[in-house]
Parts: C-alpha cells; structure tokens; sequence
C-alpha cells in the first residue's frame, strides 16, 4: 500500500519494482514468475532479475519454480515491533482485556495516515479475524482508527483524508466528510468509538484512543467481534468501563517506560 504524499518522481523505480514483487510474494504467500508478472504489471525479465537479486541476498528463498520470502524478516518485524513502545506498554492490558470481555482485542497506532495493528489478542468466543499484527487499516471505518482520528488536530484529519480518501468497504462505511466529523465530534465526548460492520460484513468493533497527557495520539485499544453479539454489549457500562481502563493502564505504562 504506496504512500500518496511521496511525488512519484523522486522515487527510484528499481525499489519500487523489488518492493513490488516483495508484497506481491506476501500477498499471494509466494509464487511463481508468471504469477508475479500478473500481479505486478512487471516483464518476465524483470521479475526474474529482481527475483534473482533478492534471492543472492537472502531475502527470497526458491523452490523449484516457486518463490517467497525469506526468514530474514522475521528479524525486520521482531525489530519493528519491539522499537515500539507501545507493543511493550499493551503486553497485559491486551491480555487482561480479552480474558475480561472473551473477545478479540487489537492495540493499533498510526503511521502514513493508516492504522497498523501492533498487538492482538484472543478471548475465549473469538472469532478468526483477517485483521491481524502488521495489517493496515483505514483509519474512518475502524473503531480504533475513529478513537485515533478524533484526537488529531484538524490540520492532521484533513492531510490523512485529502491522502487516502474515505473509500466504502461496505454499504455502513462512512463515505462522506459531514458524517464522519460530525462522529469524530461524538467521540471527542463520549471517549468511545464504533464500528458498526464498516470494514467487515458481520463484524463490529468498540475503541477508546490512548493518549499522552498533552493529548498527543500514541494509538487505540479495540475490542471486535460477531456485529450481533457486541452491539448487543455496546450500552453496558462494564464494556465501556473495562475498555477505558484498558487504554488508561496503557497509557500509565508508556508514562513509566524506561
């Protein structure tokens, strides 16, 4: 998913064509040249050679005619992951959360103007999620992508909007700028985001944003589920009130981090 404030003229196309084929390879979990062909757009000469390269340094492993990518970056991730302080800060109210509530919890925080999934964890009735560590998100059609937004100035909004855009995912996804400030509002003073099957058919999410002191946006705290059982849950205090602590405990955490 290519940033869109980088001007296309200042990228070198070679890098752009490897990262191609790599989240090609990510993608479809490996594959075949003319399969990469397909997918990226790229001549057959030049996913071979791009291939090739990657393979000499160890970044794509070969079997046979097949592809895909290598242990190396399991290496990249654990370094990503653990560089940020939020990952640390979330370990157990995560896991406290999802035991308390049965369901799936997500730590997620922006970059680029998406949201990024840094920590999940399951509760015993969750259900199986596309959605998962590393996975960016949109930021207006999730309940942790609310929470975030609506603690970013203005200035912030408009430049994640005016980059990205507000596409549909399903018919519930907020398509429309009145809509959507018009609930950034609603958040700023309840504390609390939702996600009624905007992204996912079928599947609803609550958040509450995690914040510095000063108001500065570290990320957001979700608990998804089946549409049906957590909306049903949505007015109960217990949830709202085990979410904010969630996200108070985090933010306790990250105050007192080394």
């Amino acid at each position: 998913m290519p940033t869109p404030d980088v001007d296309a003229d200042d990228r070198v196309q070679a890098v752009v064509k490897a990262l191609d084929i790599l989240e090609a390879l990510w993608q479809a979990e490996g594959g075949g040249v003319t399969e990469l062909t397909e997918r990226t757009g790229l001549a057959k000469s030049t996913v071979h050679a791009h291939l090739t390269t990657l393979r000499s340094k160890g970044y794509v492993v070969q079997d046979g005619d097949e592809y895909r990518l290598s242990l190396r970056f399991l290496s990249f991730g654990e370094h990503v992951k653990h560089a940020q302080p939020l990952y640390e800060a979330s370990e157990q109210p995560i896991a406290d959360l999802a035991d308390r509530t049965g369901e799936r919890v997500l730590c997620s925080t922006e970059q680029h103007g998406l949201g990024t999934v840094i920590r999940a964890c399951n509760g015993e009735r969750s259900v199986t999620s596309s959605i998962d560590v590393g996975t960016p998100t949109y930021l207006h059609c999730s309940a942790g992508g609310k929470a975030m937004l609506a603690h970013f100035d203005d200035e912030a909004v408009d430049q994640i909007v005016s980059s990205w855009g507000l596409p549909a995912f399903t018919d519930k996804t907020i398509t429309d700028w009145e809509t959507l400030t018009a609930e950034l509002e609603s958040i700023r003073e309840t504390g609390i985001a939702y996600n009624s099957g905007e992204y996912v058919h079928g599947v609803s999410a609550v958040g509450a944003p995690i914040l510095d002191s000063d108001g500065t946006v570290y990320g957001a705290v979700t608990v998804a589920g089946p549409r049906h059982r957590l909306e049903s849950e949505w007015d109960h205090d217990e949830l709202h009130d085990q979410l904010l602590s969630a996200a108070n405990t985090i933010e306790v955490n990250l105050l007192f981090a080394d």
